[in-house]
């Protein structure tokens, strides 16, 4: 199993030194790849609710909230070998062109090292604020997936649907062939339906066994209703650390055991400073990274012996 983590992106330890030295000491540690979410801008009305978490959202308006792709263009100059994520990246409230052209540069420019996860988003007033209409948002951003598969697979594409440009290159493509992975984030039937049409893999939220292993048996169904082999999507799922190595351990390895493929975590509470998520990166590496690898192992020698 895969695992990632987010930087931190707001508050006091989303700066140039709090960034780098969490994404550095995540690569140090074994961590596969490092993760950042999507927010433009804080509308101070909004009667939006917040859909995983019921507190809110995590952060306020005095926190700050610093641009996912242009954290993530530091990171890639700032690193060697970690994957650089989006979990996930609000396809609507963006233009695709400029989309796809950035993720493609930052591709180029890392070496083949980006995914994106990528959901249609829910803060009404934060589309507002940009200008991008929020209803309808869900045929804009199928529009939108097919505009970026055609991009980065050709360097030639034309518009679509809500999006009626002529041909144009948009070049130079990534390095990898076809383009980053598509994690399609979500929990409801629309996203998982996206999943099997365009996606590599499923992005879920939180933890729960029993919620993660029904999606992966509705996407079987689906993939198969669809003429698409199940075993050819993954699931992720962004979830907490939990608190301490112990229980980390326990979530990280349930979760394989579920059939997750990838983890994406939250270290460290609201209060966590760049500090504190490097040392619970060092516990990471000493004590559950050599697990997981072990446990890896076994399965793929179960696997071999199967055969």
């Amino acid at each position: 199993m895969k695992v990632g983590i987010h930087l931190p992106q707001w508050g006091a330890s989303a700066t140039r030194e709090g960034v780098l030295s969490v994404a550095r000491a995540a690569e140090a540690a074994g961590v596969d790849s490092v993760w950042v979410a999507d927010h433009v801008v804080f509308p101070a009305d909004s009667t939006s609710t917040y859909p995983y978490r019921k507190a809110g959202v995590p952060f306020t308006p005095e926190d700050g909230f610093l641009e996912g792709l242009t954290m993530l263009a530091a990171v890639a100059g700032a690193t060697d070998r970690v994957f650089l994520g989006t979990s996930v990246l609000v396809l609507p409230m963006r233009e695709p062109l400029l989309t796809a052209k950035t993720i493609a540069t930052m591709d180029v420019l890392s070496g083949g090292r980006v995914t994106v996860a990528v959901g249609a988003g829910w803060w009404r007033e934060e589309f507002d604020a940009l200008g991008a209409p929020f209803a309808g948002r869900g045929a804009r951003f199928d529009d939108q997936l097919d505009i970026l598969r055609e991009a980065w697979s050709s360097g030639h594409v034309r518009g679509r649907g809500h999006y009626g440009f002529g041909e144009v290159a948009c070049l130079p493509r990534p390095v990898q062939p076809g383009g980053p992975r598509i994690w399609i984030g979500g929990l409801g039937p629309a996203s998982l339906r996206r999943v099997v049409r365009v996606g590599d893999g499923w992005h879920a939220v939180g933890s729960d066994l029993t919620a993660l292993r029904d999606g992966r048996r509705e996407l079987d169904r689906l993939a198969a209703a669809a003429g698409r082999d199940p075993a050819s999507i993954a699931v992720s799922t962004s979830t907490g650390f939990g608190r301490g190595v112990e229980q980390a351990l326990d979530r990280l390895l349930a979760l394989a055991e579920a059939g997750v493929d990838q983890v994406v975590l939250n270290v460290g509470g609201p209060d966590a400073t760049a500090a504190d998520v490097c040392r619970t990166l060092d516990d990471f590496a000493i004590h559950i990274r050599p697990v997981l690898d072990n446990e890896a192992r076994v399965t793929a020698d179960s696997a071999r012996r199967d055969r």
